[in-house]
């Protein structure tokens, strides 16, 4: 059985159930292009509040990767799964983002504002 994708713009366009799905994870995959113009894609731990998803960790200031993710450059999030391992039910959300490095007290994260979204199978 095939789900719809839906795909509109997000100021915090999610509907209850990407919102909840969405907090209810932890790990994701972060694409995105470096300066070597090459598409890379790695796995992430995020929060999300509800309107912006902050990506962090203890070595994210030492990661050469994370030094490549493009300031207020387009990155894609992709948080997906399935839904159980006796049947196919794949779901998942993908967002499309703005993100910014930011540093507090020699504490680095990620930021990332949604600016568009794909979801399927919620």
């Amino acid at each position: 059985m095939m789900t719809q994708r839906t795909r509109k713009p997000s100021a915090s366009g999610f509907s209850e159930k990407e919102l909840r799905y969405l907090m209810e994870r932890s790990l994701g995959r972060l694409a995105f292009v470096c300066s070597d113009m090459q598409a890379h894609m790695m796995p992430v731990l995020f929060e999300f509040d509800g309107s912006y998803l902050y990506l962090s960790g203890w070595n994210l200031k030492y990661s050469q990767r994370f030094k490549e993710i493009p300031e207020n450059g387009r990155v894609t999030l992709l948080v997906d799964d399935v839904d159980s391992p006796i049947r196919w039910a794949p779901r998942g959300v993908e967002i499309t983002g703005e993100a910014e490095s930011r540093e507090e007290d020699d504490y680095l994260y990620v930021r990332i504002k949604p600016v568009a979204k794909t979801s399927w199978g919620l």
